[in-house]
């Protein structure tokens, strides 16, 4: 692993700062170009091209966002980041949403206010002009340059993980182990399909669907399920315990 420069404003409130314990969480997203960009939960983005990392800059809190207007982002939880080509990719992070056109990030207001700023976040985008954030218990979508008032879709909550390998169809994830499918313009129920975290519950879910026939879940304690549509997810696995990491 190489560190990315430190970013060159004052770092956010709650900034425990390079080499310090505290918690941070991180979200990245590739385009088959070899164009990558990562955006952090204290609001810090960079991007790859050319085999080199940009030096990472601090994102603000939008104007008429929740927040005072041009105070460093910082969100409890894991941030969003979803890249349709090297000049679309959205970040989410705490209050506010960040766009990149493929020279600057642009940022305005989450559409959950400043409920954003607590807990995880994930953003999916099947297309230049159409992404999809999830968060808590709810689904945003957003479309030319706006976003829905978030729609209800898991009464579990916590909402961690999305994938659309399409604009039809999408597959979201809770912390818990539950997964919510769009298809047919329609979201399904929330089903579990593998066990509710016990050894690494701060991990969260990962969720992937390369293509809208087959996705993966899995959790910070290495149970998974896979689907292959169309049809019901597979029954849940479960690896064996490994031993815990190594302190940091």
């Amino acid at each position: 692993p190489t560190p990315l420069a430190a970013a060159p404003s004052a770092p956010a409130p709650g900034d425990p700062g390079p080499g310090r314990a505290g918690g941070r969480t991180a979200a990245g997203a590739c385009t088959p170009g070899r164009f990558c960009a990562l955006v952090d939960n204290l609001g810090h983005v960079a991007v790859l091209r050319g085999g080199s990392w940009s030096t990472p800059r601090s994102l603000t809190t939008p104007p008429g966002g929740a927040g005072v207007p041009g105070a460093a982002l910082v969100q409890t939880g894991r941030p969003g980041m979803a890249c349709a080509s090297a000049t679309s990719c959205t970040a989410v992070v705490g209050t506010a949403v960040a766009t990149w056109d493929g020279a600057r990030w642009t940022t305005a207001p989450s559409p959950f206010g400043a409920a954003g700023a607590t807990g995880d976040t994930a953003v999916a985008c099947p297309g230049a002009d159409r992404c999809l954030i999830v968060h808590g218990t709810s689904v945003s979508v957003g479309s030319g340059g706006s976003w829905s008032t978030p729609r209800f879709i898991d009464g579990y909550g916590s909402l961690d993980a999305i994938s659309c390998p399409t604009v039809d169809f999408c597959l979201a994830a809770d912390a818990g182990g539950a997964v919510v499918t769009l298809a047919g313009g329609s979201w399904s129920s929330p089903r579990r399909v593998v066990p509710y975290p016990s050894g690494y519950r701060a991990d969260g879910t990962s969720a992937s669907c390369p293509t809208a026939q087959f996705c993966m879940v899995i959790t910070g304690d290495r149970d998974y399920a896979t689907y292959q549509g169309p049809g019901p997810l597979t029954p849940p696995t479960t690896t064996p315990p490994a031993a815990p990491p190594p302190a940091a």
